[in-house]
């Protein structure tokens, strides 16, 4: 009878490939939680440097020139919003307190943008409206315009849903005063040096 003897060598084999594996699984592990931390401190990084335009409000619209505007584009600057439609009589007197404070505070510090919601006005009639208000009141109303396609109504309009309503948002755009119906430029100016 011939007794035959197990071999050794393949078992030392396999140890041997075991312990690599398990050395590579290692390295593999190594090399991931490196590349995470890689992504996890770039996006770190990317946040913490981003600039400060994403605080404070913002909202988008199409100014009489057919230009996207963002509230954002003019960071650094009070913001008076001014949310009509051409139909509305006392839009009518709150353009007039309106270009009261335009002309009092240089463009650098303030900026006025007035927005009619109305969406089923165009820009046409808008441009209509800036040119007989000229006309007929003889005041050049000289900053922006732009129409609403819904979204700026909806995030500020207030409980009455009555219009004119006024929003003054900080050099940050921040919402600082929101109110409805015309306002005269002395309660503005007021709050426009509340902010400066």
């Amino acid at each position: 009878m011939i007794k035959i003897r197990k071999r050794s060598q393949p078992v030392k084999k396999s140890k041997k490939i075991k312990h690599t594996i398990h050395r590579n699984k290692n390295i593999i592990i190594g090399i991931l939680i490196i590349f995470l931390l890689i992504i996890i401190g770039f996006y770190v990084f990317v946040i913490l440097n981003e600039p400060n335009e994403s605080n404070g409000d913002d909202f988008t619209f199409t100014s009489v020139d057919g230009d996207e505007l963002r509230l954002s584009n003019y960071r650094g600057k009070i913001i008076i919003l001014d949310m009509w439609a051409t139909w509305c009589r006392p839009c009518r007197s709150q353009m007039i307190e309106l270009k009261k404070i335009y002309d009092i505070y240089p463009n650098k510090d303030l900026e006025i943008i007035s927005i009619d919601v109305d969406t089923s006005e165009t820009i046409n009639q808008i441009r209509d409206f800036i040119n007989s208000f000229k006309v007929q009141e003889g005041i050049e109303l000289n900053w922006i315009f732009g129409k609403d396609d819904g979204n700026i109504w909806e995030k500020y309009k207030m409980a009455n849903e009555g219009i004119p309503t006024l929003c003054i948002f900080d050099q940050d755009g921040n919402l600082y005063y929101q109110d409805e119906g015309a306002k005269d430029s002395g309660l503005l100016s007021q709050k426009i040096e509340d902010l400066l």
